[in-house]
């Protein structure tokens, strides 16, 4: 069946995850010494926990243009052509965003690769990280009637071979535990959402997603504060899943998503035939705070149906002030393991803080704390550090097309308690970095 066949059963079946846990970084270093002692399988990646896990929760960057996608430069300007009349109509959008970066090592690590990192592992490096391009129709359940709707979402750039799932656009005919990072060229081409949506006069409003879509964290930059992400971000959760969810809020402050899918990473190929569940909880406590527990459950390892990985996240949000909000986010995880070692667990917190100054400046703080108990996420049975300090910066916040445009630079410190970063040599690394997003 040719490739195209197969992107187009993807909008029923569709692909799920991509890096599961194994630290893409690691992976390129080929050859490289590891220690012998750590259980290290090939289907985990470690990195990063998003700050915001979709669109229905206010963004943490408070510089953040309205995303509104109505709003956006690009349907502005296919509202002047003979498609924006049927596109209102039919309420149907089209918007994206681009993003390119540098990163910077002061340690001159080792095949200059920043070890622990999910995107930025390439030091001394500009790249395009992302070029998305979404087409979507929301349903809308405040009708009280049937209705349609779903979403093409296709991306470009450096951070693509990252998410790939499996048997999509990952350039080989790996499982679940081949690398996190496909082989190939360093650009590549990835389709992170593709689904239809149904809207179901029952009660509020029941919504069912079927295809493939991001699990309950961001890839999109317009997610987080800062340009690189925390440890927990890749081994907490999966990015992507295949399959099917109910979403249903039963009241303005609170709503629950669960579902099936496929498993983490697999869309078009499945690496054991069987299904996981998911959820997410979300509670809104006053108008400041709010709340999200994430669970997701299931058979995860090659070829294997009885050994289960489960992973919780709980993130809590509080705004102190019209200036300053701040974020905790916890992650628990768990794999069963055949063998002698029968099971691993990491775990992590980490803290946010986000002051607005003015609408062209705000600055943001990241702490966080990660333990991986026995090796399985990073390689290595370590405690890891890191805190990152950054600014967000609007340079036309006024401006008609400028508001959409944002720069990031920050400058972050990682420490383990073992000879991780440089190759493995070293405990810990500094690093500087600058992105700039624009939404169009």
């Amino acid at each position: 069946m040719s490739q195209s066949s197969w992107i187009a059963r993807a909008a029923t079946v569709a692909a799920s995850v991509i890096c599961p846990f194994v630290l893409p970084a690691a992976s390129a270093l080929a050859g490289e010494p590891q220690p012998t002692e750590a259980y290290s399988p090939q289907d985990l990646s470690l990195g990063d926990q998003p700050l915001y896990l979709d669109e229905n929760l206010p963004s943490l960057a408070p510089n953040a243009a309205p995303l509104n996608p109505s709003d956006r430069p690009l349907m502005d300007l296919i509202n002047h052509t003979p498609l924006g009349r049927p596109m209102q109509e039919t309420r149907i959008n089209a918007y994206g965003w681009a993003q390119a970066s540098y990163n910077y090592n002061f340690m001159n690590p080792a095949k200059s690769l920043n070890l622990g990192r999910v995107f930025d592992i390439n030091d001394n490096r500009f790249q395009i990280n992302q070029i998305d391009l979404a087409f979507e129709r929301k349903v809308d359940l405040s009708t009280h009637q049937w209705d349609v709707g779903g979403r093409l979402e296709m991306l470009y750039g450096t951070d693509a071979r990252f998410i790939h799932s499996n048997g999509m656009f990952d350039f080989s005919n790996r499982s679940n535990s081949g690398s996190s990072v496909a082989p190939g060229p360093e650009y590549q081409f990835d389709i992170p959402q593709l689904y239809a949506d149904v809207g179901v006069p029952i009660g509020n409003g029941l919504r069912i997603r079927a295809g493939k879509f991001l699990f309950f964290k961001q890839i999109d930059p317009n997610a987080s504060v800062f340009f690189s992400h925390s440890y927990t971000f890749g081994g907490a959760l999966p990015f992507t899943l295949t399959g099917v969810t109910g979403y249903y809020e039963f009241c303005d402050t609170c709503s629950f998503e669960g579902g099936i899918s496929r498993g983490w990473g697999q869309s078009l190929k499945d690496n054991n035939g069987a299904i996981n569940g998911l959820g997410r909880v979300r509670y809104s406590m006053g108008k400041s705070t709010d709340l999200s527990l994430a669970l997701v459950t299931g058979p995860e390892l090659d070829h294997d149906n009885s050994h289960y990985r489960t992973v919780l996240d709980a993130t809590l949000t509080h705004q102190l002030s019209d200036r300053l909000t701040v974020l905790a986010d916890g992650v628990y995880g768990h794999q069963a393991l055949p063998g002698d070692v029968t099971s691993a667990s990491w775990y992590g917190v980490s803290g946010y803080g986000v002051y607005k100054f003015s609408d062209q400046i705000s600055t943001a703080l990241r702490l966080e704390w990660y333990r991986d108990e026995e090796g399985f996420t990073t390689g290595i049975a370590q405690n890891l550090y890191e805190a990152t300090a950054g600014l967000t910066l609007t340079p036309f916040p006024n401006d008609a097309v400028g508001q959409f445009f944002r720069i990031r630079p920050e400058i972050r410190y990682d420490y383990a308690s073992r000879n991780f970063f440089d190759g493995f040599r070293r405990h810990d690394q500094v690093t500087v970095a600058i992105d700039a997003v624009f939404n169009f």
